[in-house]
């Protein structure tokens, strides 16, 4: 492998590194502050209110952040997860194909995973989850799914 290559790989490796922790960084500062913390610039960050009745009767209140990455693809720390799982696959160069038996693996779990949460999202929500969904239309990668 060339030495543009390996930095290449390195990169993506890197950034996928730094979507998938700062994706979830952010999640977790709105978590942690009840919404006051600021995402890129934004404060309060954009969110949707939404309620949800649990097993037991209860009406809940939750917010859906739409600010920072999470206003890019509602996944998006998946992403940084599959940019970091093929950087390992690139790292292994082209003279086999088992290596990337790994990035295979990890898009199938991961888009599952996505569409498994989508859908008890779906149930849970009701008409918040559909408004959700139409300000943040993208999964895993803006602009394609």
């Amino acid at each position: 492998m060339s030495a543009a290559a390996a930095g290449g790989v390195l990169a993506l490796g890197l950034v996928g590194y730094y979507v998938f922790r700062a994706t979830n960084h952010q999640k977790d500062a709105f978590r942690r502050t009840d919404g006051t913390c600021a995402i890129w610039g934004r404060r309060p960050p954009a969110f949707i209110e939404c309620s949800y009745r649990s097993a037991d009767g209860g009406v809940h209140r939750s917010r859906l952040l739409t600010s920072g990455f999470w206003g890019v693809a509602r996944h998006f720390n998946y992403t940084g997860d599959l940019m970091g799982s093929l950087a390992y696959c690139l790292a292994c160069g082209g003279g086999h194909l088992l290596p990337y038996f790994y990035i295979a693996y990890m898009t199938v779990l991961l888009v599952h995973r996505c569409v498994r949460d989508e859908h008890r999202c779906r149930a849970k929500y009701g008409d918040d989850w559909k408004r959700y969904t139409d300000a943040v239309p993208y999964r895993l990668l803006p602009g394609v799914f």
